[in-house]
């Protein structure tokens, strides 16, 4: 499901993009969720996003949190197509990045 563009942001965060939200909406429970942002916001509360008070934005924090998205979306869910093309994708960024021509071939 793509509640309230929730799917849409997460990939974009893989992806190594921020997103904006608003933590105003919170109702700081486990139960109560209106929209992404609120989702968001309670994942941030447990550790899994990082969050730029200036900015108002959300990221990934580090690899090890990065591995844990890609395996809560990855395994058995309608996201394994999704996300493989994304991390594909941002291989090939790095790879292109690096100037690894072997890589690129592949």
């Amino acid at each position: 499901m793509n509640f309230d563009g929730l799917r849409d942001s997460i990939i974009k965060l893989m992806a190594g993009e921020r997103q904006v939200i608003d933590t105003g909406s919170f109702q700081n429970d486990m139960t109560t969720f209106n929209n992404k942002n609120d989702v968001m916001t309670m994942l941030i509360h447990l550790g899994y996003l990082g969050y730029d008070v200036e900015t108002g934005e959300v990221f990934i924090l580090n690899r090890e949190i990065m591995m844990e998205f890609v395996t809560a979306t990855t395994s058995e869910s309608p996201w394994h197509e999704v996300t493989s093309s994304v991390l594909e994708s941002k291989k090939l960024i790095e790879a292109i990045l690096a100037c690894k021509e072997k890589e690129l071939c592949r």
